[in-house]
Parts: structure tokens; sequence; C-alpha cells
């Protein structure tokens, strides 16, 4: 593949912002749980 492609460059942010999502509530996820559990 020769030169820059946009499509997939913009798949390639939205798969990334979409893991970072995910992480982010997994991690709120285990905060809530914390306090919760104490």
């Amino acid at each position: 593949m020769s030169g820059p492609n946009p499509n997939k460059q913009s798949v390639e942010l939205n798969r990334t912002s979409l893991y970072w999502g995910l992480l982010l509530i997994f991690v709120l996820a285990v905060l809530f749980s914390s306090y919760f559990f104490n």
C-alpha cells in the first residue's frame, strides 16, 4: 500500500478511542466496586 489511506486511519482512530472508552469504563467500575465493598 503506497500513500496514506484516510479511511483506514479514521477506522483505526475510532477503534483506538473505543478501546480507551472501554478501559475508562473498566477503571470506573473497579473504583465503584471498591467503594461498595469497603
